[in-house]
């Protein structure tokens, strides 16, 4: 004997029938049903948790006063990225954080070659 799922009699916003069927015991399809209300809300939850971006590296708190201190942020983005789903716009993100780190660290060869000539300028200062 084969038994046929009821229609939701639920109607949507424009007025027609919803196209779900009512689960057992019910005149409603789970998304419907005044009775699974709560465990509507768990399910939107559990659903919300799975799809959250981990961050694993924890928060910035620093002030960037340094090159150090752009290439450690760079760090940490670079691992909260890492960690997200391995999709084109993820690929994007780190290749970027890629390239703004090559700019860092010339940025900070630069500053390093630069410190040293200031300090050789200054030792050939003749002093009276």
């Amino acid at each position: 004997m084969q038994t046929m799922a009821k229609p939701c009699k639920a109607k949507t916003k424009n007025g027609k029938r919803c196209g779900g069927y009512a689960v057992a015991g019910s005149d409603f399809c789970f998304t419907h049903d005044p009775a699974r209300a709560r465990e509507r809300a768990a399910a939107r939850k559990r659903g919300g948790m799975a799809q959250a971006i981990p961050k694993v590296a924890g928060e910035w708190t620093k002030k960037i006063e340094s090159i150090g201190d752009l290439i450690e942020l760079l760090n940490l983005v670079i691992l909260d990225t890492w960690q997200q789903e391995n999709t084109a716009a993820r690929s994007r993100a780190l290749l970027a954080a890629i390239d703004t780190g090559a700019k860092c660290l010339t940025a900070g060869e630069f500053e390093a070659r630069l410190a040293a000539l200031e300090t050789i300028l200054k030792n050939r200062e003749v002093k009276p």
